[in-house]
């Protein structure tokens, strides 16, 4: 029997919740660690602040560190189950093809590399915090924690928002925009949408060529939360709608 003869298994009731219910778990968790962190460090305005501002800062914080950026990662590893059932509910029964395996492992790396920068914060930074605050630390030395925290910001930053949240978030919405303007399990607005989510989380990336981009990362981000909350609430509704 070929694939086209295959008889058509709609996904299950309790697919469509568990998407939904994921989706806009992922769409409104932001909120929390943007709140601890932006109460406690100032974030996201602390990501550009200069070491010396930066430590000491961190180190009076710190409970509150850990926990903002906890909370972000566990935001940040959730990315890529959303990432994988928006693209099985996207895509037509039966293997998944190129675009979606392209999808798939964008939102791999993406968690991973969002992950990668969050955890900069959680070791590396708080390390060098607890030395900076040591007391008779020489100013050579000082100089040089500070030295190594701006390297180690700007290294984690780069592959956390910059390819994470930027590059391979854009190529994740991009294509799974596509796959469902191409397969038509969604309604079009969902792939169009999609596509503009994926365009606009990845204009902050341009940092990386030297280039000032037309839009924060914080605006960016906002605006594929939204894409996410809107596809939750459809799968809700399609799974409230469903009869199996």
């Amino acid at each position: 029997m070929s694939s086209s003869d295959t008889p058509y298994t709609p996904p299950s009731r309790t697919l469509w919740l568990i998407a939904g219910i994921v989706l806009l778990l992922q769409g409104f968790s932001i909120f929390a660690p943007m709140a601890v962190l932006g109460g406690a460090i100032q974030w996201p305005d602390s990501l550009d602040y200069p070491p010396a501002r930066m430590l000491p800062l961190l180190l009076e914080q710190i409970d509150a560190v850990r926990l903002g950026y906890g909370l972000y990662l566990g935001y940040s590893l959730l990315f890529l189950v959303t990432g994988a059932l928006t693209v099985r509910l996207a895509s037509r029964p039966g293997p998944l093809g190129v675009l979606g395996l392209i999808a798939l492992g964008a939102a791999a790396v993406s968690a991973l590399a969002r992950a990668i920068g969050i955890i900069r914060w959680l070791t590396g930074s708080t390390t060098l915090a607890e030395a900076y605050s040591a007391p008779g630390l020489s100013a050579d030395a000082r100089t040089a924690i500070e030295a190594m925290q701006g390297a180690l910001n700007s290294w984690g930053g780069a592959i956390g928002e910059a390819l994470g949240v930027a590059a391979f978030a854009a190529i994740w919405a991009i294509s799974a925009g596509l796959l469902i303007l191409r397969d038509r399990q969604l309604p079009a607005w969902a792939g169009l949408t999609g596509l503009a989510a994926g365009v606009l989380v990845a204009l902050p990336g341009l940092e990386l060529f030297g280039i000032a981009p037309p839009v924060s990362i914080v605006l960016s981000t906002t605006g594929i939360q939204l894409w996410f909350m809107a596809l939750g609430f459809l799968f809700l509704w399609r799974g409230l709608r469903s009869s199996s």
